[in-house]
């Protein structure tokens, strides 16, 4: 009597057709997968909605829509499947960062044929995720202007985050009081209590968070000068988002570290 072993499901997300091909035709190569591809998280979600995945491989390097930080949003999607990371070649530094958020192994691909990343996914396979119990980090936005909270909050939920959003520093401190944050994004110019006056009460907090200022107001030398020791980064509106991004999963990932 033959005996068959089970084929493990792969999904394979990449924005660019021609690395999700090199993907399938490494993995073609072992008869020990079937292979799923999907051009973004949007198909990648339907494609697990309509079939369980034993593993999932995310394409991150240059070229591509996807980064390191659709990770979270990808390890919620993937329950209890195995999440690995394709990154490039040369950023070793976000090796530790894509593990800390949710990855379960990262592959450069370039330093490894189709029988290196066989065993690499069976192994992962066998020894199980890393975070089943993953937290998500906390971002609040103080903002009163309701189309850039709802576009800051949007964003940072893609970005795998849980979010809050308040008007105006007086509800933050309220909130944070109850549910620390793991990084604070504020405006400046806000009724009931501004950005300044919440970052200076931030200062003397037991479990003080980061903070970002946005603002659409150029601020003077002066102001500038109280509150660079008391923030991490000012930008300007009409805001960057994905340096935003990037900054947020910059700090989360240090004091995660």
């Amino acid at each position: 009597m033959i005996v068959t072993t089970p084929r493990s499901s792969i999904l394979v997300i990449g924005a660019l057709a021609s690395r999700r091909a090199t993907l399938t035709e490494m993995l073609g190569e072992t008869a020990d997968f079937v292979v799923h591809t999907a051009d973004s998280i949007a198909t990648g979600a339907h494609i697990l909605g309509a079939a369980a995945c034993d593993a999932i491989i995310i394409d991150t390097r240059e070229g591509t829509d996807l980064d390191v930080g659709a990770i979270p949003t990808l390890r919620r999607l993937a329950g209890p499947a195995a999440l690995l990371a394709v990154l490039p070649m040369m950023e070793g530094d976000e090796a530790g960062r894509a593990l800390r958020i949710g990855a379960d192994r990262c592959l450069l691909l370039e330093q490894q044929d189709a029988a290196g990343l066989a065993a690499t996914i069976r192994a992962v396979l066998t020894a199980g995720p890393r975070h089943r119990a993953l937290r998500e980090p906390h971002v609040m936005i103080v903002e009163d202007e309701p189309a850039t909270a709802e576009i800051l909050s949007r964003f940072m939920a893609w970005r795998g985050y849980r979010v809050t959003a308040v008007p105006n520093g007086r509800h933050a401190l309220e909130r944070l009081r109850g549910d620390p944050a793991d990084i604070v994004i504020t405006d400046l110019d806000m009724p009931m209590l501004d950005g300044e006056s919440l970052i200076a009460e931030l200062k003397s907090a037991s479990n003080r968070p980061p903070v970002i200022v946005v603002t659409g107001n150029p601020i003077s030398e002066l102001t500038w000068s109280r509150l660079r020791r008391s923030v991490v980064e000012l930008y300007l509106k009409p805001l960057n988002l994905r340096e935003i991004g990037q900054t947020v999963d910059r700090i989360v990932g240090t004091r995660a570290a």
